[in-house]
């Protein structure tokens, strides 16, 4: 078992989190992807130039920040980090190149609280003047451009509960991805790590029967969403059946910890979905007894 951060002040200090309920801070210390991790001195923890894919915040222990620069291109020590500092940020804020402008080192034995990405694109660009406590109206909606996988999302039962700012940065956490006729989305048993809304196109969601013939269990149409099913928490994250396109299709991916926080929200919703999971799971089960 990993070892927990309990203490959302922590969180609280580092501006990208400050805005945040403590719901949400919660969220973010027991999220699966986040951690404490340990390094011994000398131990780099990350690397100048690499792809960043989360921040740190120091628990324990000092660490070195260095760049290459000068005369053979050397590594220039530039500061020292310690308990309550943070770093990583950058590489991976909208704004950001996605890469790592400096090396970070451990000097002594050092603890550090490991942030995914994904929990730092939900923080920022918080808006201080919306009271995130009250349901979002259509008034602040006002304030947002079009946008096509915003408009299609806030349509949806599923994301009700998502806040007027997650809307607002809507396009930092999901992708449109475009899949040509025919192909597949989902293969049964594969892991699952997103879920799907289909902006335009047809999507069809069969099994096979123990004689291997196709058994269509939904075409779904623009506004309908799947692969939700092996993201529920009491799933075993492996798909159930295939997805594939009859057309060429234009899809919404959006990551599992989006989902994860929806259904943490949204308890009614949580039990709905629990009931339509066991339910597909029995017709399945019927399926290949068939």
């Amino acid at each position: 078992m990993k070892e927990q951060l309990n203490d959302p002040k922590i969180l609280r200090n580092i501006p990208i989190f400050k805005t945040l309920t403590e719901m949400q801070l919660e969220h973010i210390l027991k999220a699966p992807e986040n951690r404490i991790e340990e390094y011994a001195p000398k131990k780099m923890i990350i690397r100048e130039a690499e792809i960043g894919d989360c921040m740190y915040i120091i628990l324990e222990g000092t660490a070195e920040v260095s760049i290459r620069g000068g005369s053979g291109n050397r590594e220039i020590s530039i500061a020292t980090l310690r308990a309550g500092d943070f770093f990583g940020e950058q590489s991976i804020l909208p704004e950001g190149s996605g890469r790592r402008n400096a090396t970070v080192k451990a000097f002594h034995q050092i603890k550090v609280f490991r942030i995914d990405k994904k929990y730092v694109l939900l923080s920022v660009k918080r808006d201080d003047t919306v009271d995130e406590s009250e349901e979002p109206t259509e008034i602040n909606y006002l304030k947002l451009e079009p946008d096509e996988v915003r408009d299609t999302i806030r349509k949806l039962r599923l994301f009700k509960s998502l806040s007027y700012n997650e809307l607002a940065t809507i396009r930092n956490w999901t992708e449109v991805i475009t899949v040509g006729p025919g192909d597949f989305v989902l293969k049964e048993s594969q892991p699952g790590e997103h879920m799907y809304v289909i902006l335009d196109g047809v999507v069809e969601v069969f099994t096979l029967d123990n004689d291997g013939k196709i058994v269509i269990l939904a075409t779904l149409k623009s506004g309908d969403y799947f692969g939700e099913q092996a993201l529920m928490p009491d799933s075993k994250g492996k798909r159930s059946a295939f997805a594939r396109t009859d057309n060429a299709s234009r899809l919404i991916k959006i990551p599992k910890e989006y989902f994860t926080l929806v259904l943490n929200r949204d308890s009614e919703l949580a039990k709905e979905l629990k009931k339509v999971h066991e339910a597909q799971k029995q017709k399945l089960k019927n399926i290949q007894q068939s």
